[in-house]
């Protein structure tokens, strides 16, 4: 006697659709890479290596921190800071004095959901390079003008807390806004000139109640 056939497709079809199907359940039973570490973590670290040349209020580091429902945020953000000033003043001989300015700064704003954080902008270096020159002398064998051309260059690390208070419960995108002032001096040379240089930089987010 023959045996019903109870094979509704082809062997081959049939492992097919068995694999298939295998793998849809694995699809429906992983969550969303990005989804599962925000809601799994307890605080967030980034951080940039990459040197940006006289910034111009951009993001240099994002994150995102999912809060409780009282929730408020603790931002630590530290970076490498460098700034050039370069000035060039010439006096001449039974004259005023004459004085010449450079300035450099760079600073940091960081933003939650689009809002300011407390305390708003930080000033994270800042320096203004000013000299004074006036040349008087009663010798016949000095000449009639003097210049004075003075460069700095200096590079420290520094760190400052921000927060934001009662952020409620959800996930929230915390950035990093980095600008500077450059005020050069006119009568300078252009190189090496007056800069101010972000450096390298970490990002870490915390959750936090204060009481």
């Amino acid at each position: 006697m023959m045996q019903p056939n109870k094979t509704l497709f082809p062997r081959g079809v049939s492992r097919a659709l068995s694999l298939l199907a295998a793998v849809g359940m694995l699809l429906w039973a992983v969550q969303p890479a990005d989804a599962q570490n925000v809601a799994s973590q307890k605080a967030y670290f980034g951080s940039g290596v990459t040197e940006i040349l006289n910034p111009n209020g951009g993001v240099v580091l994002s994150g995102y921190m999912k809060t409780s429902s009282v929730g408020d945020l603790l931002i630590g953000f530290s970076m490498e800071c460098a700034l050039w000033t370069s000035t060039s003043t010439t006096a001449t001989k039974g004259g005023a004095k004459t004085t010449s300015t450079a300035r450099a700064a760079v600073n940091v704003t960081v933003y939650v959901d689009g809002t300011q954080a407390e305390p708003g902008q930080v000033v994270y270096c800042d320096r203004q390079h000013t000299v004074s020159l006036q040349f008087s002398s009663l010798t016949v064998e000095v000449t009639d003008a003097i210049t004075l051309d003075l460069f700095l260059k200096t590079k420290n690390a520094n760190h400052f807390n921000f927060y934001q208070k009662n952020v409620g419960s959800g996930v929230h995108y915390v950035e990093v806004k980095v600008d500077s002032l450059v005020s050069s001096d006119p009568n300078a040379p252009a190189d090496p000139g007056t800069r101010a240089v972000a450096g390298k930089r970490s990002l870490v987010i915390e959750e936090y109640n204060n009481p």
